[in-house]
């Protein structure tokens, strides 16, 4: 997430917000590295346009203008838009574009998509509410849950922290850039794999220092989250947010395969890229899929704090100010601390091959957005227009 309104920064691949992702592809196959109806408008400038964007905007209940910049991120080359938008007791919808290239199935709030590192909010809670039960605690080494595994070229589970994973504090290397996970897109990876890959090198920094995002934090703590409690991680989420929440169209899928109906990802000249990346490569840091509306109640019930005690309330949102590809951010366990022009806005980002959602929530709930789109290829998202457009609509769509 970024500080507005300098806009968001441009995507991350892989296991959610991850790194940016070369691709390639090979015998039919990407290899990916890990992460409404179609409104035609007269000309953006002239009054016609702008009288039918504006009465669009009634007709949804949306904030005016929230239509037109969902429209221009079209303009500017995304497939398909979906905007949800929340002030106080309302809640509006507003897409442009299509879902599906092939068929020209229009965007609709209500289809699927893959959530990518907005997945980490979901992994930082579920630890959270262990945390809250005594059975894991933040000050934890990497090596009681999992001796062993963090233990080669400096790097070393025995100094790593949980609260360290959460925070992206742990020195530990990104996977996710590396040639065999961007080279077998298809591949289901283990856990162990992943880890393997990010600990062939020497750490970034020691434990604690220094800010370095990288997905291998929140694939140990999926992996502690299941050492801890004796089952899966899809077990303990679903227990413990999916159900209690009615999270219906939330889950953590374990094939490359999308529940339908569900948008379509494309990855700039590959096409549709929707199911060409097992999810094994995202798990915990970025594997989950969902609905825009499902993503808000889950980010409203969490900051507003129905899903956590007070104690770890105040541990998710205890932020560390860091510099990310440049940008400034506040970034607590799991969750980020952004400014919007009408006062400070929580959630996180993600991005997948083919998709990219922002997400926003007041600190009491009354404010909110949730941004999706479904083409994340680098070439649109570091084009300064795009960019512009993509921080005018969370403005206009957390603000108004």
């Amino acid at each position: 997430m970024t500080n507005a309104p300098s806009g968001p920064r441009p995507a991350r691949t892989a296991g959610g917000r991850a790194r940016r992702a070369a691709i390639t592809v090979a015998a039919g196959t990407a290899a990916l590295g890990v992460l409404a109806p179609v409104v035609a408008t007269a000309g953006t400038g002239s009054a016609l346009a702008a009288s039918a964007r504006g009465a669009q905007d009634a007709r949804h209940g949306a904030p005016r203008g929230l239509q037109a910049a969902a429209q221009r991120l079209v303009a500017d080359g995304q497939p398909g838009v979906i905007i949800m938008s929340r002030n106080g007791t309302r809640v509006s919808h507003v897409t442009a574009g299509v879902a599906d290239k092939a068929t020209g199935r229009p965007m609709d709030p209500r289809l699927h998509f893959r959530i990518a590192s907005v997945t980490k909010s979901f992994t930082a809670t579920v630890v959270l509410k262990l945390v809250a039960e005594r059975k894991v605690s933040l000050d934890d080494t990497v090596d009681k849950w999992l001796p062993g595994l963090v233990r080669a070229n400096g790097n070393d589970g025995r100094k790593i922290t949980v609260r360290q994973l959460l925070q992206h504090t742990s020195g530990l290397r990104e996977y996710a850039l590396d040639p065999r996970v961007q080279g077998e897109p298809r591949r289901d990876w283990k856990h162990e794999e992943l880890i393997a890959m990010a600990t062939e090198q020497p750490p970034l920094s020691e434990p604690g220092d220094e800010w370095h995002y990288s997905n291998a934090n929140y694939i140990l703590a999926g992996m502690i989250v299941e050492k801890a409690t004796g089952h899966s991680f899809a077990h303990e989420l679903k227990r413990r947010i999916i159900k209690p929440l009615k999270l219906r169209h939330t889950s953590m899928p374990t094939t490359r395969a999308m529940p339908r109906p569900y948008v379509h990802g494309y990855f700039g000249s590959l096409g549709d890229v929707s199911t060409e990346i097992s999810p094994s490569s995202g798990w915990t840091s970025g594997g989950m899929i969902s609905t825009v509306d499902d993503v808000a109640r889950f980010h409203r019930a969490l900051f507003t704090g129905r899903l956590l005690p007070k104690a770890q309330q105040r541990q998710l949102t205890e932020t560390r100010h860091v510099v990310d590809e440049g940008l400034e951010q506040d970034y607590g366990l799991g969750v980020t601390k952004m400014k919007l022009a009408c006062g400070d806005a929580w959630g996180h980002d993600g991005g997948w091959p083919g998709y990219r959602t922002w997400t926003y929530t007041s600190p009491d709930g009354r404010r909110q957005a949730v941004i999706t789109y479904n083409d994340n290829d680098q070439r649109m998202e570091q084009d300064k227009t795009f960019r512009d457009h993509l921080a005018k609509a969370a403005e206009i769509a957390f603000c108004r």
